[in-house]
């Protein structure tokens, strides 16, 4: 019997604290049994980042254990810096990444598992003399090392362009090996710098799986949820507090440095007051913005925190012992002055409020006892009578009873506002007060808020505990399911067999399932709603908060969770009974299997008024009409793609996903698949013949780009150019067409059959012309064909005045230099002023043919006004004038006569082929 206990207490705690996972049903455990039997190919970043061992860790060690130990799957590992590993990948050599940003193209191609952490990119340097990080524009000109292939490069160009700054953007295989110069990287590299600049945020990092391994991915979720996405943060948070101690010391006077070595213990002074910290129940803790600053200070610097806590949270106790020099950081009021008290900077300013009654013939304060608000009821009302109560709820009490007209308080969530006069009474400074025998620690304490956390940050963190509050719940809930499962295999009841059947088939926690901020369901219920709703009828929808990054920038991230709580409580009213997710960080879809569709979301459009009118708030919406065989996935999918196309058109609120929608965005993603894949096979250049209008003779060409498909057909540049503009991919259409023309030049000039004056023109669009490398690839294309550049002719549009002129200046004359002329293409089409085109090289003006179409029509007189207008401005800057869109007669009559030499246009010729235009030669 004794040896029978023994060996049930061994199964059992070998079960509770397995290192494997435990298939939560037969359909996993097959699909895990199915994946055991083949070899997966992971692939891991071979990055400073991915590979920093702390405490024997690292955040591709964390990745490979969960797949190779606790699944239990045959992994074969390789490790490649970033480019070569997304080739790898992209070639279908590697079948799981480690980490990788999730991105709308990415998730066309690939599967992604929960988020492992999230990101912000920053410009930094580990030396404090490379830029001024206060000011932007002292990175102008600089060099600026990304990692190759990295996502993180496209919130840079986007910064760029804000900014209105040109660098000079180099890529390496690792960027983190260039701290020392200035690179491009995330937020944990960067812990505690004094030179960074935060560019932006990016998506979230996951586990990325080929398509075709969607099932492993729910599976990695359920391990990424019951263990890993813990370990990964805790791993994460150490790192963070190992990179900042060992940068932070280095800001630290000698003395300093002393005196932090002799502190082991702080001992620290908290209350319970809303504006400062609270308590909870749940977490056996202190919560607020002082005491996780407080406690962040002593993480990263290996400090202990003991707090005093006075009775009756009385907060001038504390007071007292500070001055004693009982406790030694005491969060209070930075107005407090005392000679024997100095102060951090402000940590933060919460709103004090006043919450009147409205009865002016009673002139009473209440206040609650001891608190923040006593003293300054003092302060602002010294004159009046202040009462002073036990707590809210007694002052409250007194509010309502007309005992007093007003009472002061920071949080009003727990007082009925509705029957008051709310007013914001002001600001309140809080800092951390230290004794002024501690003035080291105080000077300590203002290099760490300088140099580490914020408000926001804070703000962050509370909300990650709280996740982690309900996920403790979730893993004492499996920890009973591992209990349950030894009790069936030891006994063997029927009883018991189904109740564990039950419970391990039951879903997370309920605080798991709904998003913290808003309330409603969160990605992995959406994730499991269309996984297991197949057969439904009704509408897909799902939209989008416009601009909600910048709004968020702007406001603040509480003001950002704010507009987001607002609009769940909206779509829960609007939308009732009905399943409802926020799948994104400002997108949410809903499903909807009633009719009155359209009437629903005007209705949620009247509901958001008030927010729009406030934050200039907007959403895009797009629906789909779902039948019963259809799958939801696909609804939903469909759905969003509507949802993009509201976006493109401001004054549309909702658009339909409709056959012939679907059918031409298919055609989009289809023409931005082959521009990622540089599949530009099917794209060619035809030529438009340049005719003297006199002689009718060739005199030159301009280059145009076309492109041809197997499975799309003819795709229209009016197509092609704004996707590939889109997504900053023009630049490989507009090389692809330059080295084209540099090549059929080179035919034309080699067989005679043009002359010395005889050019060829090409398109470059304004990003094109914004890269660093444009000088460069035109350069290669001359050398490689052995072509001068005085017989090409290169074309911009006015858009040129709308970026960065100074450096874009310099980009043309370093392509004049190479012998190319510079022709301005569509003018007065755009925003350009004649008085600006002489800051330009200019040898050829082209004129638009917007008002050349009114020529010979009933606008005959008006339209040849302004052109000879034109003509006339341009004419003292000796530039020949170039006269596009010509197809009559009566327009060709009209330009010789206004003596326009150069045109081109119908009436001559179409845009033609290499063949068809030497014959016109």
């Amino acid at each position: 019997m004794r040896k029978f206990f023994l060996f049930y207490f061994l199964i059992l705690t070998q079960v509770i604290f397995s290192a494997t996972y435990i298939p939560k049903n037969t359909k996993e455990e097959k699909i895990l049994e199915s994946y055991k039997e083949r070899q997966l190919v992971l692939g891991l970043k071979n990055a400073e980042f991915d590979n920093m061992l702390i405490d024997g860790e690292s955040l591709n060690t964390i990745i490979e254990e969960m797949l190779r130990d606790y699944l239990k799957l045959n992994i074969k590992v390789v490790m490649h810096d970033w480019s070569n590993l997304y080739s790898c990948y992209n070639n279908k050599d590697v079948d799981i990444i480690g980490a990788m940003n999730q991105s709308e193209d990415r998730k066309e191609k690939w599967v992604f598992s929960l988020p492992l952490y999230d990101d912000f990119v920053y410009i930094a340097s580990s030396s404090k003399d490379k830029f001024d990080p206060n000011n932007v524009k002292s990175l102008e000109g600089e060099s600026i090392y990304v990692t190759k292939g990295s996502i993180y490069k496209d919130s840079l160009i986007k910064f760029l362009e804000s900014k209105n700054l040109t660098v000079n953007i180099i890529e390496v295989d690792d960027s983190y090996r260039m701290k020392d110069e200035i690179y491009l990287t995330s937020k944990y590299n960067i812990t505690g710098w004094e030179s960074k600049v935060k560019v932006g945020y990016v998506s979230d990092t996951s586990i990325s799986l080929r398509k075709d391994l969607k099932d492993l991915s729910l599976i990695i979720n359920n391990a990424l949820l019951e263990r890993y996405q813990t370990k990964i943060r805790m791993y994460l948070e150490k790192r963070e507090n190992y990179l900042f101690k060992n940068n932070f010391l280095n800001y630290l006077t000698e003395s300093e440095k002393n005196y932090l070595k002799k502190l082991s213990v702080i001992n620290i002074g908290l209350a319970e007051s809303r504006p400062l910290n609270y308590y909870s129940q749940s977490l056996n803790r202190y919560i607020g913005v002082a005491p996780f600053l407080l406690e962040k200070i002593a993480k990263k610097l290996d400090l202990k925190l003991r707090i005093i806590k006075p009775k009756n949270d009385n907060w001038e106790i504390l007071y007292e012992k500070l001055l004693n020099r009982e406790i030694k950081v005491l969060p209070y009021l930075a107005t407090k002055k005392n000679e024997n008290i100095v102060f951090t900077n402000t940590i933060y300013e919460p709103i004090l409020y006043r919450i009147s009654n409205f009865d002016k013939t009673n002139l009473k304060v209440g206040v609650v006892k001891g608190s923040v608000e006593d003293y300054f009821g003092n302060e602002v009302y010294g004159d009046v009578d202040i009462r002073v109560y036990n707590d809210e709820e007694s002052l409250e009490e007194a509010l309502n009873s007309r005992e007093v007209s007003t009472i002061l308080l920071f949080d009003i969530n727990k007082i009925d506002t509705s029957k008051f006069k709310v007013d914001e009474l002001l600001r309140v400074p809080i800092a951390l007060a230290v004794n002024k025998e501690d003035v080291i620690l105080r000077d300590i304490l203002n290099k760490f808020i300088s140099n580490s956390l914020t408000l926001e940050k804070i703000i962050e963190d509370a909300d990650v505990i709280k996740k982690q509050e309900a996920f403790n719940k979730y893993q004492k809930f499996q920890v009973t399911n591992r209990i349950l499962y030894i009790l069936l295999t030891i006994s063997g009841l029927f009883g018991i067999a189904l109740i564990y059947k039950i419970l391990s088939n039951y879903k997370l926690t309920r605080e798991l399932k709904k998003d913290l901020i808003t309330g409603v369901p969160n990605r992995m219920e959406f994730l499991n709603f269309i996984s297991k709703k197949k057969n439904l009828k009704g509408y897909a929808i799902s939209m989008d908060i416009d601009n909600f990054k910048e709004i968020n920038d702007k406001y603040g991230q509480v003001t950002g969770d704010y507009i987001l709580k607002s609009v769940g409580q909206c779509l829960k009213r609007i939308f009732e009974n009905q399943d409802i997710f926020r799948v994104s960080g400002d997108e949410f879809d809903v499903f909807v299997q009633e009719e009155f569709i359209i009437e629903r979301l005007n209705s949620l459009k009247v509901e958001l008024k008030a927010l729009r009118l406030a934050y200039q708030l907007e959403l895009s919406i797009g629906y789909y009409k779902k039948n019963i065989d259809e799958e939801l996935e696909d609804a939903f999918k469909y759905a969003h793609m509507a949802m993009e196309e509201a976006k493109k058109v401001n004054e549309t609120y909702y658009v339909e996903a409709t056959e012939e929608l679907l059918k031409r965005k298919r055609r989009e993603y289809s023409i931005k698949s082959l521009l990622r894949n540089k599949n530009l096979s099917g794209l060619y250049a035809v030529y438009q013949p340049k005719f003297n209008i006199k002689t009718k003779k060739v005199i030159g060409g301009e280059s145009l780009a076309r492109w041809s498909d197997d499975k799309l057909g003819f795709i229209s540049p009016a197509e092609f150019i704004p996707i590939a503009e889109n997504i900053n991919l023009i630049h490989l259409v507009d090389y692809k067409i330059a080295d084209e023309t540099i090549k059929f030049i080179k035919d034309l000039k080699e067989n005679n059959l043009v002359d010395d004056d005889f050019k060829l023109s090409f398109n470059l669009s304004m990003k094109t012309l914004e890269r660093s490398d444009v000088v460069r690839k035109i350069k290669e294309f001359l050398e490689k064909n052995n072509v001068s550049g005085k017989w090409l002719e290169l074309e911009i549009t006015e858009s040129i005045f709308s970026t960065n002129l100074k450096t874009t200046l310099l980009k043309i004359d370093e392509l004049k230099k190479l012998g190319l002329s510079l022709a301005m293409d569509d003018f007065t089409a755009g925003h350009s002023t004649v008085s600006l085109l002489p800051l330009l090289p200019l040898e050829v003006v082209k004129f638009d043919k917007g008002i050349l179409d009114a020529i010979g029509t009933k606008d005959n007189l008006v339209a040849s006004n302004i052109y000879s207008a034109l003509i006339g401005l341009v004419k003292d800057l000796n530039v020949t004038i170039v006269a596009e869109g010509i197809e009559t007669e009566a327009q060709l009559l009209f330009l010789d006569s206004s003596n326009v030499k150069v045109g081109q246009g119908y009436i001559f010729s179409k845009p033609i082929t290499k063949d068809e235009f030497k014959k016109k030669l």
